[in-house]
């Protein structure tokens, strides 16, 4: 998901970049629970049979998926912030806060975007400064990527055109 806002009276310019989320973490939650449900009712219905080891297992399974689905969650509230002004680009990475930030001067930070040689892989957005290279965005998907292609053109534009 690609947001942006340029304000011309301050002549600063922000572009927020987040990863689709497909589930809430409270549907992932819902998820979760009908899955152990039905592990522990297959795993209970085994035990009374005599086969006492599906339970664990099946809890181990669902043990399992809920790591996974906590780990899909988390990476999907991560975000890049782009803050543009007249002197410097900052770029700020993290999930609840910034845990990261590279600042780079504006007008040395040049913005490449590659192309696949092949359709099967992903197009790459990079600021570059001074020998010192950050991809950016790489969490987009080919849609989001194309419109913060194009929200980068105009905010750099509209910073161009206000000097």
């Amino acid at each position: 998901m690609v947001t942006a806002h340029f304000d011309p009276r301050s002549r600063t310019g922000q572009i927020i970049l987040r990863p689709n989320r497909s589930w809430s973490w409270r549907a992932n939650l819902m998820f979760l629970a009908v899955l152990t449900v039905v592990a522990v009712l297959i795993g209970t219905v085994f035990l009374l049979q005599g086969l006492w080891l599906i339970l664990p297992f099946g809890l181990i399974e669902v043990s399992l998926v809920g790591l996974a689905l906590y780990v899909c969650a988390r990476r999907t509230h991560r975000q890049e912030v782009l803050t543009f002004s007249e002197d410097e680009l900052l770029i700020e990475r993290g999930s609840n806060r910034p845990e990261s930030r590279h600042v780079f001067k504006r007008l040395f930070a040049r913005i490449f975007v590659r192309r696949p040689r092949h359709p099967w892989y992903p197009t790459r957005i990079a600021v570059r400064s001074h020998g010192r290279e950050i991809e950016v965005g790489a969490f987009l998907n080919p849609e989001d990527k194309n419109r913060f292609i194009s929200e980068l053109r105009r905010m750099v534009d509209s910073l161009e055109s206000t000097s």
